[in-house]
């Protein structure tokens, strides 16, 4: 029985010659054009990212044109975010109590409202009532916003409970409406919010 080489048997079955520097040349090429797509990928991603970090910068945090004492002496900001300290002291920039309407674009005719202290954290106490009902009754105020779903129209009252010194400050957002609403408010004494639909 005659044997036959290895070429000859391929030859014979018809099977491709097996050139072991070309089957490595086409695996380099793979290799290659995978990395050929991973490249630009790596480079959006990351352009992506540092796109994201830049826009994170400019946004939320009150007016530049403004300083913190101006913003809240307008009462009303659409730029401040919710549970932002725009003093490190307990400071009322001047104002006074003060009864708002507020007109939001109700979900279903739902809404939310954030509260929170926008002065140095003191642990001040509001109690919450929605339509003359308690939602709250004891809220401490710090500088992280709570959120009380509200019904839309409603009457939001703040009623101040306690106050640590400086006197009672908070500040109520509703996103919805997407403003900031600076007030205080002394205990005993109450300030409303009047919501109503667009």
């Amino acid at each position: 029985m005659r044997k036959f080489s290895k070429r000859e048997y391929q030859r014979a079955r018809k099977l491709p010659d097996l050139d072991v520097d070309a089957d490595m040349e086409q695996e380099e090429e793979l290799f290659h054009y995978e990395k050929d797509h991973r490249k630009p990928i790596i480079i959006a991603s990351m352009a992506g990212i540092a796109i994201a970090i830049v826009l994170s910068l400019f946004t939320g945090g009150f007016s530049s044109a403004a300083n913190p004492e101006e913003v809240v002496a307008n009462r009303v900001s659409a730029s401040v975010s919710a549970g932002e300290t725009l003093f490190d002291s307990e400071v009322n920039a001047g104002i006074d109590a003060r009864d708002f309407e507020v007109t939001v674009n109700d979900n279903h005719g739902e809404a939310r409202m954030l509260i929170w202290d926008f002065n140095s954290e003191d642990l001040d106490e509001v109690q919450i009532l929605v339509n003359g009902q308690p939602v709250k009754e004891k809220l401490i105020l710090t500088n992280r916003a709570a959120a009380i779903s509200i019904p839309v129209p409603s009457t939001v009252t703040i009623k101040g409970l306690k106050d640590n010194g400086g006197g009672i400050s908070y500040a109520a957002k509703f996103p919805n409406d997407k403003k900031t609403y600076f007030n205080t408010v002394t205990k005993g004494t109450s300030n409303t919010y009047t919501v109503k639909p667009l």
